[in-house]
Formats: structure tokens, sequence, C-alpha cells
């Protein structure tokens, strides 16, 4: 019964979070399109030569830079302290996109490599106390249960804390780098930061529901297996 319990609270928590998830992700594809922006952004530097003056700007000259083309998806690469920029070449966010990546290379050395470091241990942590308690090798599975919910905790908050540190910071970053640049008007320079904000606004929450609704969805993913075993 209390398999049940943990799986019927976390099934309702993970309803109302993902209702509000994709609410948003609805509201930001809105406030992403915006032809006037994006031909706007359009005619200013590549993304590979935004990243580097940025990363200038912000006293990095260590952290590598790649541009790939087959994904959306932009991202850095603690371990290999290396910058992957995406296909957004078309879009007025990427300035703000690349700054939140440039932010994540001057970030806390140590809290980088730990977050890369625990999310390996804690997704190896998952598949072995899954293989475990299949195999019968695992009994107390509620110590399991209550023990990677401790986990699920630690993970929640390094990621919170990178994040959110990097998507409120990038709006700033964005301004200084237009301004200094000279690349658009002061009226032009306010409307794209105006609406980095609004996406912000709606973003930064969805962000750190996403990451809690993940570690919901392998607790009940687990209990359930607890439960078909358990029979």
């Amino acid at each position: 019964m209390q398999y049940i319990t943990i799986i019927l609270i976390s099934v309702c928590i993970v309803v109302v979070l993902y209702a509000i998830i994709s609410k948003s992700k609805r509201k930001i594809k809105i406030l992403i399109k915006d032809e006037e922006l994006d031909k706007l952004v359009n005619k200013m530097p590549e993304n590979v030569n935004i990243a580097k003056t940025i990363l200038k700007k912000l006293g990095n000259n260590k952290t590598s830079i790649e541009e790939v083309e087959n994904t959306k998806t932009s991202l850095y690469i603690a371990i290999t302290d290396k910058i992957t920029i995406g296909n957004i070449k078309d879009t007025f966010i990427r300035i703000q996109t690349i700054a939140h990546e440039c932010i994540h290379s001057i970030q806390n050395r140590k809290l980088l490599l730990f977050n890369f470091i625990y999310s390996n241990i804690y997704l190896i942590y998952y598949i072995a106390i899954i293989i475990l308690t299949i195999t019968g090798i695992i009994q107390n599975y509620m110590l399991h249960i209550v023990i990677y919910t401790l986990l699920s905790f630690v993970y929640y908050l390094v990621r919170s804390i990178l994040e959110i540190d990097a998507m409120e910071r990038a709006k700033y970053v964005a301004k200084e780098y237009l301004e200094e640049n000279n690349l658009c008007t002061k009226e032009e320079c306010d409307k794209i930061i105006n609406k980095y904000q609004e996406i912000n606004e709606v973003g930064i929450p969805a962000s750190n529901y996403a990451i809690f609704v993940e570690t919901l969805v392998k607790i009940i993913i687990y209990c359930i297996i607890v439960l078909i075993i358990g029979k």
C-alpha cells in the first residue's frame, strides 16, 4: 500500500507540473516567433564569433567552441570545457542562448565538475537498483526509495543553482554584448532584451519544474517495478 501511495502522490504532482510545463512551452513557442527581431539578429555576427566575443568579455580564453548543424540543442560540457552551439542561426534568441552557455563556462569549476560526476553516478545508481531489484538481490525496497529521493534532492538542487544562475545572467550579458559592439540601436536593443525577459519569466520556472518531474518519474517507475516484483 505504501508504494501505491507514493505512486499516486507522485503522479498527481507530475500531472500538475506537466500541465504547467506544457502551457509554458506553448507560450515560449509564441514568444520566440518574432520575424522583426529574427531579421535584426540574423544580420549580426555568426554564432561562433558571438561566443568568442562573450567569452573574452567574461575573461575566459580557454573554453573551446563548436557549432553543430544537426541539432537545435546548445550546451556546455564541463568535463571537456567545451561549448557546443546548435543550429540556432535563424532565431533572435541565439544571443541569449550563447550567453547562457558562456556563463556556464565561468561558473564555479568545482560545482560544475561535481554536477557532471554526480549526475552520472546518480543515473548509474538508478539503473543498478532497478537491475538488482528485478534480479531479487535488493529486498529492502523502501530503503532505496528513500536513498534515491535524497540523491534526487541533491541532483535537483545543484542543477537548479547552475541553470537559474545562467538563465538570469544571460539577459544582462546579451544586453552588454549588443551595446558594446554597437550592433543595434538602443530601441532595438530594448526590444530584444524585453523579449528575453518575457521568455525567462516563463522559461526559468518551467526549467526547474522539468528537472523535478524527471526525478519523480524515475521514482514512479521504480515503485511500479517493486509492485510487480512483489507480486
